[in-house]
C-alpha cells in the first residue's frame, strides 16, 4: 500500500506537491466505519482517496505523474539512444532544463520501501530504492563530469557480485535499475518483490481500454465466475432488473464484407489486423426480469450508460481489491446516480483490504457523505501560475457540512461570475455578431 506519493516538476507540478495516504490520528465524535484505512506500523493507510477541484487543476495528472513513475520504474527502452519521455512544468523559463522528481514511500508485506527517480529530456539523473530506515539497497547516480552512471549496492541487496556486474553492464543512461533488471534473468528476492509490485499493483484506469465483454469473458472461468457473482448481487441491491448475462462470441468473414461493398480502405485495414481472414468479436447481453413478460434479453448496445459504467466501475473494483492494487480512477462519477455511487464506495471500502483508489470526482455529493472521512479528501487548485497544489482536512469531524464548506470555498469567482447578468449578455451579443458574419460570408458566395 501506498503511503504518499511526491510529484515535483510534472506538468502542472511545479514545487513538491504531496499525495498522502495517511489519515489523522485524531477523531472527534466520530463512528465512522474503520474500512476506511488500514494501520500498519503505527500509520493509518487510506484505502480510499477523494480527488476533487475544477476541471484543469491537476487531479488527472497527479494520476499520470504515478502511471509515469510505474512506467520509468519498469519500462527498459528498446533502443539504447532513446531518451526518456520528459514531461517537466512548461509555463516558465527554468524548470524545462531541470529533472522532473517523483517519489513514493510504499509498503510490501507490511515492510516500508521508499523509491525515487530524478528524469531530464537526456537521462535518468538519480534512482534510489531503499528500505525505510536502512542504508539504500542501490543508489544509482550520474556524473556528469565523467558523463558516466555509477551504481552502488547495498548489504540489503541479494543479487550476487556477478549478477551485479551483468546489471550494471546493461544499465544505461535512459533507463532505470529496476527496469533493467525486469528485462534480464537475475536472481534477487527484494528487487523481484519491489519490480512486480510497481508493474503488478499500481494501475491507472482508463476509459476504453478492453471492451465489457472482454471484461466479464477473460477465459478465467473462476474469476468470470466470482465477477458475475457479485456484479448480479450489486444490479439488484442497487435497483436494475437484470437478472443474468450472456457472452457469446461471433465471427465475420472479410470476404462476406468485401461481397456487400464495404470501402476499400475498411477492408485493408480489417485484413492487416485479422490476417486469417476472420473478424472476432464477442456480443454482451443482459437478461431482464420483468413483471409481465419474463425474462428479455437485450444487447448491451441498449442499455444506459451510467448502468454499463455501474458494471464497468464494479469490475475494476474486483479486481483491485483481488489484486491488491492501488489504482487511480478517473472521472468515477460519470454517468452513475449520486446513491449509486455512494452505495459502491461503501461495498469497497467494507470489502477492500491490502488495496487502494485514488478516484477523481466531480460529484460533491460524495462529500456530504455521512460516512465520509474528511481527511480522505483531497482538494486540487492553482494559483496564478498555473501551478498545482493539493490541501487536504488533518482532522475528522462528522458535524460540519464539508459538502457545502467546500462547495463555497471552491472558487467564490465562479459564484462572483453567475450573479453577473451582463456578462451572459456579452456572450449572447458575441454569438450574435459570429452569426452576422457567417451571413455576411454566406451572401457573398452567392
Amino acid at each position: 500500500m501506498i503511503e504518499r506519493f511526491t510529484v515535483e516538476n510534472y506538468r502542472s507540478y511545479l514545487k513538491e506537491e504531496v499525495l498522502s495516504f495517511v489519515a489523522s490520528n485524531k477523531e472527534k465524535g466520530s463512528a465512522l466505519p474503520p474500512q476506511w484505512y488500514k494501520e500498519i506500523d503505527g500509520k493509518r493507510i487510506l484505502r480510499l482517496l477523494l480527488c476533487v477541484g475544477l476541471n484543469g487543476t491537476g487531479k488527472s495528472k497527479m494520476f499520470s505523474a504515478l502511471s509515469y513513475l510505474r512506467m520509468i520504474a519498469t519500462d527498459k527502452p528498446e533502443k539504447p539512444d532513446n531518451k526518456p519521455e520528459y514531461r517537466p512544468f512548461l509555463l516558465d523559463d527554468k524548470s524545462r532544463n531541470k529533472p522532473t522528481v517523483l517519489t513514493i514511500s510504499y509498503y510490501i508485506d507490511n515492510v516500508p520501501y521508499y523509491y525515487k527517480v530524478a528524469v531530464s529530456a537526456d537521462r535518468i539523473e538519480e534512482e534510489v530504492l531503499q528500505q525505510v530506515g536502512n542504508p539504500p539497497i542501490y543508489q544509482r547516480v550520474y556524473n556528469e563530469e565523467k558523463d558516466t552512471v555509477a551504481i552502488k549496492f547495498g548489504q540489503a541487496c541479494d543479487l550476487s557480485k556477478k549478477d551485479q556486474r551483468t546489471l550494471v553492464s546493461n544499465v544505461i543512461q535512459n533507463s532505470t535499475v529496476l527496469s533493467v533488471f525486469g528485462a534480464l534473468n537475475l536472481e534477487s528476492s527484494i528487487l523481484r518483490q519491489n519490480y512486480d509490485y510497481f508493474s503488478q499493483r499500481i494501475s491507472l484506469v482508463r476509459r476504453g481500454e478492453q471492451s465489457l465483454a472482454d471484461r466479464l469473458q477473460t477465459g478465467d472461468q473462476e474469476r468470470d465466475k466470482r465477477v458475475k457473482k457479485l456484479l448480479l448481487k450489486l444490479l439488484k441491491d442497487v435497483g436494475a432488473n437484470i437478472v443474468d448475462y450472456e457472452v457469446d462470441d461471433a465471427s465475420v468473414l472479410i470476404s462476406d464484407l468485401v461481397k456487400s461493398g464495404a470501402p476499400e480502405i475498411l477492408i485493408r485495414a480489417m485484413r492487416e489486423q485479422y490476417p486469417t481472414g476472420v473478424i472476432s468479436h464477442k456480443n454482451l447481453r443482459f437478461i431482464h426480469s420483468t413483471a409481465h413478460y419474463g425474462n428479455k434479453s437485450l444487447d448491451s448496445g441498449l442499455e444506459s450508460f451510467g448502468t454499463l459504467n455501474i458494471i464497468r466501475l464494479l469490475v475494476v473494483v474486483y479486481d483491485i481489491v483481488m489484486g491488491r492494487k492501488c489504482s487511480c480512477i478517473d472521472e468515477i462519477d460519470a454517468g452513475i446516480h449520486s446513491k449509486a455511487l455512494a452505495f459502491i464506495v461503501k461495498m469497497y471500502l467494507s470489502i477492500a483490504e491490502d488495496c487502494q483508489i485514488a478516484v477523481a470526482t466531480h460529484d460533491l455529493s460524495l462529500l456530504g457523505n455521512p460516512d465520509l472521512r474528511r481527511d480522505a479528501v483531497r482538494m486540487f487548485e492553482k494559483d496564478e501560475n498555473g501551478c498545482t497544489y493539493i490541501k487536504k482536512h488533518v482532522y475528522v469531524h462528522n458535524t460540519i457540512n464539508f459538502q457545502k464548506k467546500y462547495s463555497k470555498n471552491l472558487d467564490p469567482k465562479l459564484d462572483e461570475l453567475m450573479a453577473k447578468r451582463e456578462l451572459f449578455l456579452e456572450y449572447r451579443d458575441l454569438v450574435s455578431e459570429f452569426l452576422m458574419e457567417l451571413q455576411e460570408l454566406r451572401n457573398v458566395k452567392k
